[in-house]
């Protein structure tokens, strides 16, 4: 029953939205028992020059268009076995779309989007984070 309880207030956190082309998918949670913030990002079309290829150690789908940040570090690919930052109407999921020009703050994390992508950083010391669009991405240390 515990269990039961965690996992839904742990969603409950969970903040899951959308660029207003619906190309740009993120997903993100405030820290929560012991679990650091995130933020993590797919491009479903991406025209990207070159993309991560599969580690050897990922034996689950390889998605090379996710920039995850987490920890002070950000992370480019994804080895899954879920769906990850997508928002699927099917599903249920409450995921929003958020506007060109707005923001929202997950925990020390900002995500803003624009007209030329996402962009998700710490609000705090050297600001690290990326941008993430269609044509490319930008990591910013």
């Amino acid at each position: 029953m515990l269990a039961a309880v965690v996992s839904v207030a742990f969603a409950s956190s969970l903040v899951h939205f959308r660029s207003p082309s619906g190309n740009i998918n993120c997903i993100g949670s405030a820290a929560y028992q012991g679990t650091p913030a995130f933020v993590e990002c797919v491009v479903r079309r991406n025209s990207w020059p070159r993309l991560r290829p599969r580690p050897a150690s990922c034996d689950l789908d390889w998605v090379p268009a996710t920039l995850a940040l987490s920890r002070g570090r950000v992370s480019i690919g994804s080895c899954r076995g879920d769906i990850g930052p997508l928002c699927l109407p099917s599903t249920g999921d409450r995921c929003s779309t958020l506007g060109y020009g707005r923001s929202v703050t997950v925990g020390p994390i900002r995500c803003t989007s624009q007209t030329t992508g996402v962009t998700c950083r710490y609000t705090f010391s050297r600001h690290v984070g990326f941008l993430i669009a269609r044509e490319r991405y930008v990591l910013y240390r």
